[in-house]
């Protein structure tokens, strides 16, 4: 089974780094997390938990947590929810945030470990589905946090937090019909440093995990189209919503009026033990949208505005017969040169 490529990164990327020469070199104690149980007839459930549990039911399990490192740690051990990135994919909430889903519902054995090198400790899990849940997928994650790795660096204002975690994903899928449902609900124009944007507003409204596909149109006043763009983005948790960014790489919009047309095609991941993707669905939004004058030049204040492709190759062939010109001038005087060069000899000898 092909796990889903951004529900997992976290624990994939920092599972990554942990094992990095860069990182063992800096001596610090480095955290790893699996799953001490793991169903054999679900190959994903050795590297995240996965719960088919209904409402009411409780989940059992541990977690091995392992110092990868080579010196003695402390990991902080909690739980968080999961949503949806800003450009797509699973994230993982902050521990001050509120858990009202799986962050909530799992307990675990112990707040913190300590570990020497090499040294590991089992961890008991459990996740009590609260009698309401909802038939579907609800995800969360286990986080690890290096205690010695978190701090704050800078004074007054400026200051950048730096935190080293560890997660393990959990999965609970509580059994019933589970279908995603997206929503479009509008597009603003947006952009920074000469790169201009539009944010599509989008929404899973359904139960189940989704990988929506579709394509952006922008249509100007006059009906003609200006702009076209792919849309393929990767998890999106249910009951979570973002304005997805959409880079319009080869121009600008010029203020003025616009129209978005939005379609988007999307279905139920292959996802834990469901082993196949639900139906295909579509949905379809058009939505007026303006670039002011003054949005206009805060996207390119100091910076010009990008070209067409269509201007750019023309500007490219204009400089190619600009060169050619004067490479050929170039071969005359040359000519001229050398010509020049042999009469003045002749005329000496004489």
């Amino acid at each position: 089974m092909r796990l889903p490529s951004c529900i997992f990164a976290c624990a994939v990327m920092v599972a990554a780094v942990a094992a990095a020469p860069g990182f063992a070199a800096s001596g610090a104690a480095s955290f790893a997390l699996i799953p001490e149980h793991y169903d054999a007839s679900l190959r994903a459930s050795k590297s995240y938990f996965v719960a088919d549990t209904g409402p009411g039911r409780t989940y059992k399990n541990s977690i091995r947590i392992s110092n990868l490192g080579k010196q003695t740690g402390t990991a902080l051990l909690y739980a968080v929810d999961a949503t949806t990135g800003q450009t797509s994919g699973a994230v993982y909430l902050d521990r001050t945030k509120p858990r009202r889903g799986v962050g909530g519902w799992a307990t675990l054995g112990d707040s913190s470990v300590t570990l020497a090198p090499g040294q590991s400790k089992i961890v008991p899990v459990t996740v009590h589905v609260p009698a309401a849940a909802k038939p579907g997928d609800h995800l969360g994650g286990i986080v690890a946090e290096n205690e010695a790795l978190t701090s704050s660096s800078g004074k007054g204002a400026l200051q950048i937090r730096i935190r080293h975690l560890t997660i393990a994903a959990v999965l609970v899928q509580v059994p019933g019909k589970a279908v995603a449902q997206m929503q479009t609900g509008g597009v603003i124009a947006g952009g920074e440093h000469g790169y201009q944007y539009v944010y599509v507003h989008l929404k899973n409204t359904g139960s189940a995990v989704t990988k929506p596909t579709g394509r952006l149109l922008i249509i100007d006043p006059s009906g003609k189209q200006v702009a076209s763009r792919r849309l393929k983005l990767d998890t999106f948790v249910p009951g979570t919503a973002i304005d997805y960014p959409v880079l319009l790489p080869a121009q600008a919009l010029q203020p003025g009026k616009y129209t978005a047309k939005v379609d988007l095609s999307y279905s139920a991941a292959a996802l834990g033990y469901r082993r196949a993707v639900g139906a295909s669905q579509t949905t379809s939004g058009s939505f007026p949208f303006e670039v002011t004058a003054p949005q206009y030049k805060a996207i390119f204040k100091g910076v010009p505005p990008l070209q067409r492709p269509q201007q750019a190759a023309k500007s490219g062939s204009s400089g190619s017969m600009l060169l050619f010109v004067l490479a050929g001038a170039l071969g005359a005087l040359l000519v001229v040169g050398v010509f020049l060069l042999v009469a003045v000899r002749r005329w000496s000898r004489s």
